[in-house]
């Protein structure tokens, strides 16, 4: 339990005989065969998604999610093997869009998946890494003494070393800003975008290989734009605005 009196979630990171070609595509071996950890409003209010209709849209010929649904869902799946942890986001998406490129620019304020990972017990300290649908990144080393945005300082050169992304798009991928109109004559409305990563342990902090049994925090979430605002997260934050940076509230992974 934690200050809100909600349980922490947890979940098992499976063990994979042989590494993953990171290209993005999340419908190849071993991803199917992962159960899928399924991101809840952040704030912590509202139901949970529709488990069957969303991995329907999720599938590699799926159609666009119905303007009713409120909630686009999120599904992630996390697996490893001796040497990296991968990370599989897949992201139900009406209207895909960014328009920053490159390493470290403000894409949080845009569209994009987040993971915070904090190896071994302590989230004082814990690194975030971001990928947008354009395939912009963000890396930073985070300390947190205070386990808030009080006294919290992100050490931006961080690099998070032989991090490997790629990202896949059903659909249209707009390349503009916020609130920007579709592309007269589209063809192709937006139904999904992927993010696949492959994190080696070894840039992480502390450098170490879990063991089997080792217990990590964490978090995932995702920022969308949609309807005002979408924010998303594994293990909800309960702040409202939101808030990601909220280290009490992580999760916690189980290594095989």
């Amino acid at each position: 339990m934690d200050v809100h009196g909600a349980t922490l979630p947890t979940f098992v990171c499976p063990r994979i005989a042989h590494g993953i070609r990171v290209d993005g595509d999340v419908h190849k071996p071993p991803w199917p065969s992962i159960e899928p950890l399924w991101l809840v409003p952040s704030h912590g209010r509202g139901a949970p998604p529709d488990v069957a209709a969303a991995l329907r849209h999720l599938a590699p010929d799926a159609p666009p999610l119905d303007p009713r649904v409120e909630f686009q869902p999120t599904a992630v799946r996390v697996c490893r093997d001796d040497t990296s942890l991968y990370v599989a986001f897949q992201c139900v998406d009406r209207d895909i869009w960014g328009s920053f490129s490159g390493r470290n620019q403000p894409i949080y304020t845009e569209e994009v998946v987040e993971a915070f990972l904090a190896p071994g017990p302590d989230v004082r300290r814990y690194v975030e890494l971001e990928t947008s649908p354009r395939g912009a990144w963000f890396e930073a080393s985070i300390e947190s003494p205070e386990l808030g945005r009080c006294g919290m300082r992100a050490d931006r050169d961080w690099r998070c070393a032989g991090w490997q992304r790629a990202v896949r798009v059903r659909g249209t991928l707009r390349d503009g800003a916020r609130g920007a109109g579709r592309e007269a004559g589209e063809t192709a409305p937006s139904c999904w975008w992927s993010v696949e990563w492959a994190i080696p342990f070894a840039s992480l902090p502390g450098g170490a290989v879990p063991c089997a049994g080792d217990r990590w925090r964490v978090n995932f979430f995702r920022i969308d734009a949609e309807r005002g605002g979408q924010y998303s997260a594994w293990s909800p934050t309960f702040a409202d605005p939101a808030d990601f940076h909220l280290p009490e509230r992580f999760g916690s992974v189980v290594f095989a």
